[in-house]
């Protein structure tokens, strides 16, 4: 009876060693619905909670409390240009704030070589790349890309029809894009409010937008 309970632990010491040799998947990859749990409700935010970049979620904090402050607003809601060029100049991407509509956002830019707080810029237009396109050359580029901007024609709402929209992704993280939005948003089943801090994959990023017309992705380095 020992020797067959040392040989048991033998073996399940041998199996504990191999699956830590295992190649673990990327953090974006663990996070990808399953058929058996999906990543839903409680179960996807406990999941973020434990793989995100806490300094990235800090900086989403700071810089949407810092950017309403500026403005004298309670709320971006349906005022996404201004939540955006807020941002820039909190960060320090502009050191004036520029304002204008989203449908507007990518046509400034693309047409700059550098910004004002002297970022050199960057251009995807959607005459050649998908937004995912853009963003995955991003990240293939620099794994840590940071300060991405995203520029819509039309968005899906009244007002985003006549105005466009946009939004800025803080950061691309082991696969993960780090973003806010100027209104609530349900990713993952998980609601998060206006300005709160979204943490999803590139391809999950590009679903929830995946009704928006794209102007082009700009991307401040």
């Amino acid at each position: 009876m020992i020797r067959w309970k040392a040989l048991s632990v033998s073996m399940l010491a041998s199996a504990s060693l191999f699956a830590a040799l295992l190649p673990r998947p990327a953090l974006a990859e663990q996070l990808q619905p399953t058929a058996d749990i999906g990543t839903t409700g409680t179960f996807a935010r406990t999941v973020m909670e434990d793989v995100r970049d806490e300094s990235l979620i800090e900086q989403i904090s700071k810089t949407y409390k810092s950017a309403k402050k500026r403005a004298k607003v309670k709320s971006f809601k349906g005022k996404c240009g201004k939540y955006v060029n807020q941002q820039l100049v909190v960060l320090g991407i502009n050191k004036k704030y520029i304002g204008c509509n989203g449908n507007r956002e990518f046509d400034i830019y693309s047409k700059k070589d550098e910004t004002t707080g002297g970022y050199q810029i960057r251009s995807y237009s959607a005459k050649k790349y998908t937004l995912e396109q853009a963003l995955t050359a991003i990240e293939r580029e620099d794994a840590h890309a940071r300060n991405i901007l995203i520029g819509f024609q039309k968005g899906t709402s009244k007002a985003g029809k006549k105005y466009g929209h946009t939004l800025l992704i803080h950061g691309i993280e082991d696969g993960l894009v780090y973003f806010s939005d100027s209104y609530a948003q349900t990713v993952n089943g998980v609601r998060y409010k206006e300005g709160e801090a979204i943490v999803c994959s590139i391809a999950q990023f590009c679903k929830l937008y995946r009704k928006y017309k794209l102007d082009g992705v700009i991307w401040f380095t």
